[in-house]
């Protein structure tokens, strides 16, 4: 085997950025710090010659690369798109609508965990929006706001992560872009068609929203959660201070001014989509699959052109409806975009770094076009001898975990580790010269476990944003919100190393670890957790014995 041009120091810029995000708790800062290392190293430690690198062929390649510009005009539109909704009312009209249906404390539970599920495009919106509505219900129905701090932290990342329409979606596809860019050969995956395929792979992320369900079907808690719980049903009162929300929720309006937006985006989405793809698969011969048509489709074009699309038609909707003025448009339409730059900035760094790590470029000539530090070949090299790549996707899950609890951010975490985790997953898989097969288990799963695994880690640390957002919104005690949580989350991430990403590796079918992970929740839950009505109801009882005797 040749030895690597760079040898450990391959590794030094994304390590240093992990350890800066960790240290310092700045994840823009260690990006960029990381970029300028790797900068350096590159050109032998020059430093005059490494800075004036590091903002010509890194960052502003990445600034003006087109496939990025689509991506943050995406990003930037769907904001705008949210910040009009939310400032007319719509949003709060549509959580207003379902809130109604809850009566008793498993219907306030499930009522706020479909309505986290309902409001699917944004995390932020989500919290901000759930937390401060349904705070009055649960209140009424005496569900503690540790319990509701809970439901809509575990119903805001997830959500978004997972669905096809979203502020995240495009992210987590340029991510994965950037990993497939780093793989050898022309024959690679299309980023979208992995984004997709991975989905069912992502253990964690389901088993967290499955959770919250089950845990109000069988009316059990356990851990700090259940005495949070009696401590609220035993009160007269709310058992938290009410905090000031994170902003101030708007007036109510139709909820159809969320909706159809909403609708329209994923209609202009999936519509260019397949128009795109159709046209592209038809040129390979016989009439193409469905899958086919989607990998081939311009999913960057789709999402630009559906939160366009959505954002007229939210103007057009509310506009007549005199629900803003033409200056509150502006305002919310600002605020939407300027909500947008932490993630678009992240996204910007996270692919300057990326392009860092990927091997050497070469014109027809053999003449060096693009120099990298190819780290994925020094961790192919390093890793093949001493882990067995069954086991590579439990590893890439419990290091985005450890990252994204030390950092509080799962946007950082995956810019950082999905490019270098695609990269190394292909490298060796193809180690043996074998062709790189896009629907291979352990792809999908090393995928969905680094985008499961930022979640996970995002969803215990203290201080990530969403932990803290949550917390605000729904009125609890930040500390008792990360108490409460934590045990279900080390749950659902336990489980989905043991039934999840260690099992399917080793040829388990991914519906079976499912089925077992699931089964495993529901038995968990009997054996470990408690009613918290029944034991005030048996406390109760004993008291009633004790004053008879």
């Amino acid at each position: 085997m040749d030895p690597h041009p760079f040898g450990w120091l391959s590794l030094v810029p994304p390590l240093v950025a992990i350890f800066l995000a960790i240290l310092t708790r700045r994840t823009l800062l260690s990006l960029l710090v990381g970029i300028v290392v790797g900068a350096v190293i590159l050109h032998h430690g020059n430093p005059i010659a490494g800075l004036q690198s590091a903002w010509v062929d890194y960052l502003w390649a990445k600034l003006i690369d087109e496939d990025k510009r689509q991506v943050y005009t995406f990003t930037l539109l769907t904001g705008g798109m949210i910040g009009v909704i939310s400032a007319s009312g719509g949003m709060r009209g549509l959580v207003n609508l379902i809130v109604r249906f809850a009566d008793t404390r498993l219907k306030g539970q499930l009522t706020g965990w479909l309505m986290g599920l309902a409001i699917f495009f944004d995390d932020y919106a989500n919290m901000l929006l759930l937390g401060g509505t349904l705070k009055e219900v649960t209140d009424r129905l005496k569900i503690s706001r540790e319990k509701l701090a809970y439901i809509v932290d575990s119903t805001a990342a997830p959500v978004a992560g997972l669905a096809l329409i979203s502020t995240w979606v495009a992210t987590e596809i340029s991510f994965i872009d950037e990993g497939i860019k780093l793989i050898d050969g022309d024959a690679k995956p299309d980023a979208f068609l992995l984004f997709v395929q991975s989905i069912p792979y992502r253990f964690y992320t389901w088993w967290a929203l499955l959770l919250v369900p089950l845990i109000a079907i069988t009316r059990r808690d356990f851990g700090p959660m259940l005495k949070a719980e009696i401590d609220m049903l035993s009160s007269q009162k709310p058992s938290n201070e009410e905090v000031a929300s994170a902003e101030q929720l708007p007036e109510s309006s139709s909820w159809l001014n969320a909706v159809i937006p909403v609708l329209t985006m994923l209609v202009v989405v999936v519509g260019v989509l397949y128009q795109t793809g159709y046209a592209a698969a038809m040129g390979e011969g016989e009439p193409p699959s469905l899958l086919e048509i989607i990998g081939n489709g311009n999913s960057y074009k789709a999402l630009v052109y559906g939160s366009a699309a959505s954002l007229v038609v939210a103007l057009l909707l509310i506009a007549p409806q005199r629900l803003l003025s033409a200056s509150q448009f502006v305002t919310a339409i600002l605020k939407g975009f300027y909500a947008m730059m932490p993630a678009l900035l992240i996204l910007w760094f996270a692919a300057a770094l990326a392009a860092q790590t990927e091997g050497p470029k070469f014109d027809e000539d053999r003449q060096m076009t693009q120099n990298g530090l190819n780290t994925a070949g020094y961790l192919e090299q390093v890793l093949k001898p001493s882990l067995p790549i069954e086991m590579l996707p439990t590893t890439i899950f419990l290091l985005a975990a450890a990252v994204a609890f030390s950092t509080g951010t799962s946007w950082g975490t995956m810019g950082i580790l999905v490019p270098l985790s695609v990269s190394l997953t292909a490298a060796m898989l193809t180690a043996g010269g074998q062709a790189l097969d896009i629907a291979d288990p352990i792809l999908l799963s090393v995928v969905g476990s680094v985008l499961a695994g930022a979640i996970f880690g995002d969803h215990c640390s203290p201080i990530s944003d969403t932990t803290i957002l949550s917390s605000q919104s729904c009125g609890c005690h930040h500390m008792a919100h990360v108490r409460t949580q934590m045990p279900y989350a080390l749950l659902g991430a336990g489980l989905s190393v043991v039934m999840g990403t260690v099992p399917v590796a080793f040829g388990v079918p991914v519906w079976l670890c499912h089925v077992l992970g699931v089964a495993a929740l529901i038995a968990t839950l009997f054996l470990i957790g408690k009613v918290p009505e029944q034991i005030l109801q048996e406390a109760d009882a004993l008291r009633a014995n004790e004053t008879a005797e």
